[in-house]
């Protein structure tokens, strides 16, 4: 095939300037990249490794997997390297029944940061999300250092950015020409014993794979009245007297069993391959695959984020439509916690309607009248989930779940597992949506249908790009079906946004939701750390105490030298705007609470008040959350207890904070405090000159150290 007419469609003579320029802060770049073509697997990976090599203080490249044909899956790390702390680097990880087994690789910094994860491609054809992530990238990486806030937000968060979950999907629709939804595999799909054997042919031999039409009475095609080169499809049942016609991808049926493309490559939709929702309720397969995370490509991003459990915040892009999944999708309404639908809804999603431009719901501006909504939607809404929020669903932020028909949309898919067993603000935005993302559109009025979109597009790539993306219908002689014709738009063009500024539009717009978003993300600090001293001796000893009787004897023993009793107070406080979770997510299995550490040499210090860590619970943020009133028994944070156990115990072993006891378990001491923040009281005996530090950690909100002071 030749690559070069796929991909080199629009020669620098041709665009006559229409396209800008990358923006102002072009000449920064270390690493050029601009968004007049598609990038496709090969330049994506290679742009990947350049950046890693050009940026090494904020970028770390990861392979977290490969695909069915070997192809790496990669993860950039973008984030400060020389900030961030973990707690394994303060609290040693040990294994009391086998010493000396190390079998757990160290925490990298990064990971001791709040977390931003962003997907693109887990449909191979819906490449337009690798796009946004390499203009997510660029932006990032060359607004370090120049930027206030992109700075501030890399030396403090973490971004994950996975340009593309299914590689193979990527490389046969980009590079080879051939869309493809799914992931790769190797299987009989005909039961002929041969693997692969049937997949999509360049009939007319342009180095091309476009469409084939031809008349068939049972098709589900008609000619477009206007334009006669638009297929417009029909409804199953739909009746029509114009003339019909199907539609193929070019193909000839090659190993003669009647059938054409029906043993591709394409393997399983990776988004349905997810845990969460996977199974029917039935208890029988729901989902793709052969079981939850079969595909090699799911099972690497399950892996990556079972590893990473400091992301808090999660994008995955695909096309098209021009809209936003919120969860749930395998579940209703109630599945959500109503916390997180007010973030969701009332923070997340007004934002990304005011950077649509589309109409903001009414209660999403007056949340303080929601009952009001409520009882008004109670009169007139069908939609009984409608009704228990107070508003319905605008078209631009929505969930998959089908409220009217009270059904689930799919099963296994990323983003309600995300949500649901990590406790992520996962989303799924549909990127692209011509009628808005190409103002200069041609002859589109408000409300067009399907048909009229095209109509405006075929014009407006023939004004644009020189008529290229489109090829003219032509006559051709199908082996098997007989008379047709061959064209209709470039594959890779149907569903993605159309290279040059229609691109960079729906780049930029989705930059900046992310970049807001990421802007909510927690930072647990340690806002204050003291210590005094309560009591001190420059020679003390050892003693053993022995009763007979009434009679006590004390036996002096070797002198320890000197002690004191110091009282350590910190204050802990989640300064970032929301919450260190979501509102379930510290119950969820591999998530946990907050806690803070008060850390030292543990043969020279015990603790007389205050447990080695002491749990914070979840710290809320700083920002208020409209829409959301907590009820009883349901705050997302429970008040913690300022009343502290007093007790006497030796400090554990590092990695252990309370000693083991056979029949006997003390609890960890919980800080005083609700909200945003907490106040951790120790009581503790040193010998010597035993430095201290306090040591915070919050799986999504952070780590941060302090060293004590004492006084």
């Amino acid at each position: 095939m030749d690559l070069a007419r796929l991909r080199g469609w629009a020669p620098a003579c041709l665009l006559l300037g229409v396209f800008l320029a990358a923006g102002p802060a072009a000449d920064a770049q270390k690493v050029a990249i601009d968004f007049d073509r598609y990038h496709g697997y090969t330049d994506t990976v290679k742009y990947l490794k350049d950046v890693a090599r050009a940026y090494p203080d904020i970028t770390r490249l990861l392979e977290i997997g490969r695909s069915t044909m070997g192809r790496p899956i990669y993860v950039l790390v973008i984030s400060n390297m020389r900030t961030g702390t973990t707690i394994d680097r303060h609290v040693s990880l040990r294994n009391m029944r086998r010493e000396g087994v190390k079998n757990v690789p160290p925490m990298q910094p990064y990971q001791g940061k709040p977390g931003h994860l962003i997907t693109g491609a887990t449909h191979g054809n819906e490449f337009t999300g690798t796009e946004v992530c390499l203009y997510t990238i660029d932006k990032l990486v060359i607004g370090y250092g120049t930027d206030e806030i992109i700075t501030r937000l890399i030396d403090r968060k973490t971004f994950y950015i996975l340009p593309m979950i299914n590689p193979d999907g990527v490389f046969n629709s980009v590079e080879k020409g051939i869309v493809q939804r799914q992931n790769s595999m190797q299987k009989d799909d005909d039961g002929d014993g041969r693997i692969n054997e049937d997949g999509w042919d360049d009939l007319n031999g342009d180095g091309r794979i476009t469409y084939f039409r031809y008349a068939d009475p049972a098709g589900r095609y008609v000619l477009d009245e206007r334009d006669p080169r638009i297929m417009v499809r029909l409804d199953r049942d739909q009746r029509t007297e114009k003339p019909r016609y199907s539609m193929i991808m070019e193909d000839r049926d090659n190993d003669g069993d009647g059938k054409h493309g029906e043993d591709t490559e394409a393997g399983i939709d990776l988004n349905r391959n997810f845990p969460e929702g996977w199974f029917r309720d039935d208890g029988f397969a729901g989902g793709s695959g052969d079981y939850p995370t079969s595909a090699p490509e799911v099972r690497a991003v399950a892996e990556f984020l079972t590893n990473h459990t400091n992301v808090l915040m999660a994008q995955n892009y695909h096309t098209a439509g021009g809209f936003t999944y919120r969860p749930m999708g395998t579940a209703p309404h109630p599945a959500l916690h109503p916390k997180d639908v007010a973030v969701l809804d009332f923070i997340m999603g007004k934002k990304y309607l005011e950077l649509l431009g589309e109409e903001i719901p009414d209660a999403w501006q007056k949340p303080q009248e929601l009952d009001k909504f409520k009882a008004e939607l109670k009169e007139a809404a069908k939609n009984k989930y409608a009704v228990q929020r107070g508003y319905e669903l605008p078209r631009g932020w929505r969930v998959s779940y089908n409220e009217e028909q009270d059904r689930r949309y799919s099963y296994g898919m990323a983003t309600d597992w995300m949500y649901a067993q990590y406790g992520i603000f996962a989303i799924t935005t549909e990127l692209w949506n011509p009628a808005r993302d190409i103002p200069d559109l041609p002859d589109l009025p408000a409300g067009s249908g399907r048909a009229q979109v095209e109509r405006a597009l075929i014009k407006y790539q023939e004004e644009k790009y020189g008529g290229r993306l489109f090829l003219p219908w032509a006559k051709f002689k199908h082996p098997q079906l007989g008379e047709g014709e061959i064209g209709g738009w470039l594959p890779i063009y149907r569903n993605n946004a159309l290279p040059g500024p229609p691109l960079r539009k729906v780049c930029e717009t989705h930059w900046q939701f992310e970049l807001f978003r990421a802007g909510l993300l927690p930072e647990v600090v340690i806002t204050d750390a003291k210590a005094e001293i309560l009591y001190g001796a420059d020679s003390a000893r050892e003693a053993a105490a022995s009763l007979q009787g009434d009679q006590v004897t004390i036996t002096k023993g070797k002198t320890k030298g000197s002690f004191r009793v110091i009282k350590v107070t910190a204050v802990i406080a989640n300064q970032g705007k929301l919450a260190t979770h979501v509102a379930r997510g510290a119950q969820l299995p591999g998530n946990r609470e907050d806690v803070v550490w008060l850390i030292g040499d543990r043969d020279k210090m015990t603790f007389l008040q205050g447990t080695p860590f002491q749990v914070l619970g979840v710290l809320e943020g700083t920002e208020r959350i409209p829409g959301y009133r907590s009820e009883a028994g349901r705050a997302a944070s429970p008040p913690t207890g300022a009343g502290q156990r007093r007790m006497r115990m030796p400090i554990s072993m590092p990695g252990y904070p309370m000693p083991f006891r056979r029949g006997q378990r003390l609890e960890p001491t919980k800080a005083a405090g609700t909200g945003s923040t907490r106040t951790a009281t120790w009581i503790v005996a040193v010998s010597d000159d035993t430095p201290l530090k306090v040591v915070v950690t919050s799986q999504k909100g952070g780590a941060k150290v302090r060293e004590i002071k004492v006084r």
